[in-house]
């Protein structure tokens, strides 16, 4: 019964719900009725609805909201895992997180941007999850309390934003938010399957393979899919039900070297379905390639302190734009605080440098979230709407050299005119993270790889180097050891804070003969955007980097409850200055006893 009279009233409510928060009716064609028909068939979607209504009518009483939205993701997650061929226990779960925000004030002033914005005080009612067996009283019962401490929290968080900017002034400030536009996309419930049975045995024969490595102390592969939908209903209207899906096979290793020092790689295939990962000849030369990195690592000299020209080679140039790049180009504000407070809040560095130059003029950035695939390979940031219901938007971000433009959420930003569709990770303070999808850094001019090796050595001679450095991977997403991240840390304590940054993994030496060293140790000191400005010539060759981000710094593997695909394309490039400087620490000893016997 409740189902009938929603399919009935579906579409002239939804004409009516703007109405009630405000805004002006958008007419109801036929494409909308569809969509109606689509929803009321979803009990998900019903249950949002229809306590959407509700909670408008129950509302008065406190401070009335004028945007309400509600998310909710639906997934059922797998994950595996072996070492040396025997598996560990695999895990596997289903999940309904529902996510509700709660907007009063006007788009102007409200809630959202304060350090009290995510504060819920009293007693929590709601779980934070929906049930999946589909029944619509439990559905609506946690909708309606999950709605209901939205809407207090955000009444209190008002009252404490509007006290602390009543003391201090703002220049020029901005609106709280950009009203998104009406958007209805709804398709298809996702029916893919992962064949645990398969992926079981896949990672067990993988892991198999650095059994021919018995120094190596530590080493896995491992499988995560997520296969999902994601929901978002908000008072725009807006109605959004989209396939939400991602698989990652992961392979990593370390061990010691004959001195103490614990040398590591990993490697990572990323896809939006694991019917688009590589073959299973790719995955087992992904894993020898960590094994013989590892072996070449712990063998390797130690490198020595370097500044001069460095060259990026094949992929390390698409993982470092991902690392500083993808930090940066997502902007957020930063929140309001009470006067005299110190928030430790790191911002981009581009928020304030439109219309500068950031890169040579010989250099363009787009993103495009609408790429299925690149150079023939699938393209792993795609999609069509980002987590706040916008569409996704194709972004030109940096134009022969110059800042054009930013990726952004429904929070206004100065000199971006509106929202873009890149709000891809939930965040703090009411504001979901802006970030890439698929970064495309484009050149007007290239060299052949011999030339660039070429252009390295000269460029490093006449600086009275012996030697130009080449890298060949960097450690992002990191993969790195506990006692690794904590140094990491440290050092960008030691450096006076900010974001940290990915040391180099595969650091080679390249002679003028043309003979190659690997050495190990070795750590970036300084390294950022400014560093490319600076670039002195970019390959004619293009690697297609996919990769997981997580919000995590370093997008820590295995970190962060929520990810997304992202991919960046790059040619190779080679930077004029870059210092690297060795790694200053303790050693454990190595191991006393001999690693086990295979046989």
């Amino acid at each position: 019964m409740i189902r009938r009279r929603f399919v009935v009233t579906l579409g002239g409510a939804l004409s009516q719900a703007p109405k009630a928060f405000g805004q002006n009716p958008p007419a109801i064609d036929a494409a909308e009725r569809e969509t109606a028909k689509a929803v009321a068939s979803d009990p998900v979607l019903t249950a949002i609805y229809t306590e959407l209504l509700r909670f408008k009518k129950g509302a008065a009483s406190l401070e009335p909201p004028y945007f309400v939205e509600v998310t909710v993701e639906d997934a059922q997650m797998l994950s595996l895992s072996a070492t040396l061929g025997a598996a560990f226990p695999p895990a596997a779960q289903r999940a309904r997180p529902v996510r509700v925000f709660v907007r009063v004030g006007s788009p102007q002033f409200d809630n959202s941007n304060s350090i009290f914005t995510d504060a819920s005080p009293g007693t929590r009612y709601d779980l934070g999850r929906l049930p999946v067996d589909n029944s619509i009283l439990a559905l609506r019962t946690e909708i309606w309390l999950a709605l209901d401490r939205a809407h207090r929290a955000a009444v209190e968080s008002f009252g404490r934003k509007r006290a602390a900017v009543g003391g201090i002034t703002v220049k020029d400030p901005l609106p709280d938010f950009w009203m998104p536009q009406s958007l209805a996309v709804v398709e298809p419930l996702n029916s893919e399957k992962v064949d645990r049975d398969f992926w079981l045995s896949r990672v067990k024969s993988l892991s198999s393979i650095f059994a021919s490595e018995p120094a190596i102390t530590q080493s896995s592969v491992e499988f995560d899919s997520s296969i999902g939908t994601a929901y978002l209903l908000n008072t725009a209207p807006s109605v959004v039900r989209v396939p939400d899906t991602v698989a990652i096979l992961r392979a990593r290793a370390s061990r010691q070297a004959p001195d103490g020092m614990v040398v590591y790689d990993g490697s990572m295939m990323a896809a939006l379905a694991a019917g688009l990962l590589p073959p299973e000849e790719a995955q087992r030369a992904m894993v020898e390639q960590v094994a013989r990195n590892v072996a070449a690592l712990a063998a390797a000299p130690l490198g020595d302190p370097y500044s001069g020209p460095v060259l990026f080679e094949g992929a390390a140039a698409p993982q470092i734009i991902g690392q500083i790049w993808g930090d940066h180009l997502g902007v957020t504000r930063r929140p309001v605080a009470e006067p005299g407070r110190n928030l430790p809040i790191l911002t981009s560095e581009l928020e304030n440098r439109l219309n500068a130059r950031v890169l040579p003029e010989w250099v363009s950035l787009v993103d495009d979230p609408g790429l299925k695939e690149i150079d023939g390979v699938p393209a792993a940031g795609h999609y069509r709407v980002d987590i706040e219901g916008v569409a996704a938007r194709r972004v030109e971000l940096v134009s022969s050299g110059v800042l054009k433009s930013l990726l952004v959420s429904l929070q206004p930003v100065r000199g971006v005119d509106g929202p873009n569709g890149h709000a891809r990770l939930p965040g703090s303070f009411g504001v979901r993270t802006p970030r890439i999808s698929n970064l495309l850094f484009e050149t007007r001019q290239a060299l052949p790889a011999a030339e660039l090796r070429k252009k390295l050595v000269e460029t490093a001679a006449q600086l009275g180097k012996p030697y130009g450095i080449v890298i060949k991977k960097v450690d992002f997403p990191s993969f790195a050891p506990p006692d690794e991240l904590r140094r990491i840390g440290q050092r960008t304590v030691r450096g006076g804070g900010g974001r940290p940054t990915a040391p180099p993994l595969l650091v080679y030496r390249l002679y003028p003969d043309g003979r190659e060293e690997l050495v190990r140790g070795l750590r970036f000191r300084g390294l950022g955007l400014r560093s490319f400005r600076d670039l002195l010539a970019a390959g004619g060759d293009r690697t297609v980097y996919n990769y997981i981000d997580n919000g995590a710094p370093l997008s820590l593997v295995g970190a962060g409850s929520y990810v997304i695909g992202c991919s960046v394309t790059a040619p190779s490039l080679l930077f004029e200055e870059v210092e690297l400087e060795t790694a200053a620490e303790d050693l454990a000893k190595p191991p006393i006893v001999p690693p086990p016997s295979s046989v």
